[in-house]
């Protein structure tokens, strides 16, 4: 590994390869730099060349593209992934993802779900599946039956092939889960869920969408208002904000498009997908 630092950029050369890393790349150039300092001149391919980070996991990266087996990786799936490489976080939990996606028969959900999730601000864990959230009744039934129970550690399972798969149905059979600021108006009581991606049957075409269909969940934990303060400083808590209240600023309940309720709450009817 030769190289030369200089004010505005590195160039390396190794391999037959020569390669100038710009000042302005800020994550490389901070990792070439410390690999330099700390004489670990074998990890700068590593650094560099982002395609090396994936060796041992099954992708291939082609011109800026993730690929298994020659199928392209959602476009949004990958860009996120590759940003946490550039990042130097650990994106397991995203490979684990895919790896549960793949499994997912829709084709639709494949495309449509990680867009959803990015979107809303969904939790992984490190098994690959996500966190979405319910409001279901005071003593954890749902609203719709009252008779799935949807206590911690509950699974909640229907058929596949009984829930609705048309994404272009909102309302339809099928157990929903949402984004936290759509079910926590829900229903008396909050819930987080967890949910494998192989188990995702609808999700809204819709970029606003806020909820979708699923045939299977766990119940993780009861939930608890959303804590959105600033830890430093001076610390303003979110205070709990009634529907009243929120009503009084945002609007009324009915959407001014098809008079369904929730149509204001959100600035994007979940009924009939206007925006508000």
């Amino acid at each position: 590994m030769n190289y030369h630092v200089l004010n505005s950029s590195i160039v390396l050369n190794y391999l037959g390869k020569t390669v100038v890393v710009s000042k302005d790349d800020t994550e490389r150039y901070e990792g070439v730099l410390a690999c330099i300092r700390e004489n670990r001149l074998d990890d700068i391919p590593a650094v560099v060349e982002i395609e090396r980070g994936f060796e041992g996991t099954g992708l291939e990266l082609k011109d800026g593209l993730l690929y298994e087996n020659d199928i392209p990786m959602p476009s949004e799936l990958n860009d996120r992934i590759l940003a946490y490489k550039d990042q130097g976080l650990p994106f397991d939990s995203l490979l684990k993802f895919w790896e549960n996606l793949k499994l997912n028969p829709s084709y639709n959900s494949k495309q449509m779900l990680y867009k959803f999730l990015e979107h809303n601000g969904h939790p992984f864990t490190e098994d690959g599946c996500f966190i979405a959230y319910r409001g279901v009744t005071a003593d954890f039934k749902d609203r719709h039956t009252g008779k799935f129970d949807n206590s911690v550690g509950a699974v909640c399972e229907e058929d596949r092939a009984l829930v609705d798969d048309n994404p272009n149905n909102t309302c339809s059979r099928g157990l929903h889960v949402a984004c936290f600021d759509y079910a926590r108006g829900f229903g008396a009581q909050l819930i987080e869920v967890k949910v494998n991606p192989k188990d995702v049957v609808a999700v809204p075409t819709g970029y606003n969408g806020t909820k979708m269909r699923v045939c299977k969940f766990e119940v993780v934990a009861v939930g608890e208002n959303l804590r959105n303060e600033v830890l430093y400083g001076n610390p303003s808590p979110m205070e709990d904000e009634t529907e009243e209240e929120f009503e009084k600023e945002h609007g009324e309940n009915d959407c001014s498009f098809c008079g369904e309720e929730d149509g204001q709450l959100y600035n994007y009817c979940p009924h009939c997908g206007e925006q508000q």
